[in-house]
């Protein structure tokens, strides 16, 4: 990896550049380009665009959704993760691990109240749910049977209480 990765919300100045990252060869599959995405995660009230940046280029992006993701836990504590993607030319530098071990600081800062952010992912994608544990995610054991992307495992990051 050349330069730190952090996250940071998205912004006017960095949605140009957040609407051409792209996806590499197959992986449509898993995760939608942002040109996609972005738009959705617009229309939803209740999402928060995140940007991942290696120094102050935008390499990644993802969505916090305040009302959690399908088959997860629901509560007012708890944040889904939706529609995270690296872009094809920054990856296999560890950035998708990097975002997700920033990934705590960011919402107990952007979200105090937060306590635990759940996602689901492919079950025919092991290495981001290899990077998901890295990150401290546990598969709660559930399985989401998605109607076009196919089964998804249900992971779960506990954050604990705010501190104070």
């Amino acid at each position: 990896m050349s330069a730190a990765v952090a996250l940071r919300p998205l912004t006017a100045d960095l949605r140009p550049a957040v609407l051409a990252l792209g996806l590499g060869p197959g992986q449509e599959r898993f995760s939608g380009a942002p040109a996609a995405t972005v738009p959705t995660g617009d229309a939803h009230g209740s999402r928060e665009h995140v940007v991942i940046v290696e120094g102050e280029t935008p390499v990644g992006y993802f969505q916090l959704d305040r009302h959690s993701v399908p088959g997860a836990p629901a509560g007012r504590d708890v944040l889904g993760l939706r529609a995270l993607l690296v872009d094809h030319a920054a990856q296999g530098r560890g950035v998708g691990r990097a975002a997700m071990l920033a990934l705590p600081a960011y919402v107990r800062k952007r979200f105090p109240a937060c306590r635990r952010v759940t996602l689901t992912v492919n079950l025919g994608n092991p290495a981001a749910i290899r990077i998901y544990r890295d990150a401290g995610f546990a598969d709660t054991g559930e399985i989401f049977r998605h109607r076009t992307a196919g089964p998804q495992h249900v992971m779960l990051l506990e954050l604990g209480d705010a501190p104070g």
